[in-house]
């Protein structure tokens, strides 16, 4: 037994890119699942695009990042996770909610936001503002020409 271990030893000593074919064997072995698919993340893009933004009381737009130390693509996740908690048990699509579902999702996201707000860099900005607002806004594709639709705003606090 003792010589068959010595002899594998060997034979696998010479196989060229021995780590190459582990992995290759490793990734055959566990086929299409997270995090390890051959599936590109953006394979095609939608014709449609929407984005979360943070302005003053006077819609001077601010930087997320530097207010509340995240960044608006995470906070537009968290925006249409509440969302979609509120369409989801009237089996709709958050691109079907109504106005007033934004405005929840948004009060339900400034009320996570609001705590994290670091107002020392919002003076050193130089900013006089006396409320936050969140606007939500979506930009479609629409014969190679892009189109923005209104910003809706879906939640204001004051400071």
């Amino acid at each position: 037994m003792r010589e068959f271990y010595y002899l594998a030893q060997q034979l696998w000593q010479r196989v060229p890119f021995r780590h190459a074919l582990l992995l290759v064997i490793f990734l055959a072995g566990i086929k299409e699942q997270y995090p390890f698919s051959d599936f590109p993340m953006y394979s095609h893009l939608d014709a449609e695009s929407d984005v979360l933004y943070v302005t003053d009381q006077e819609d001077n737009v601010l930087p997320m990042e530097k207010l509340f130390g995240t960044g608006a693509s995470t906070q537009k996740k968290v925006f249409m996770t509440e969302l979609k908690s509120i369409c989801n048990p009237k089996k709709r699509d958050t691109r079907d909610a109504l106005p007033e579902e934004k405005q929840q999702a948004g009060i339900q996201l400034m009320d996570k936001l609001m705590p994290k707000l670091k107002r020392d860099k919002l003076a050193a900005m130089g900013a006089t503002a006396t409320s936050l607002r969140i606007y939500y806004k979506v930009y479609t594709l629409d014969a190679g020409n892009i189109s923005s639709g209104k910003s809706q705003l879906v939640a204001e606090r004051a400071l």
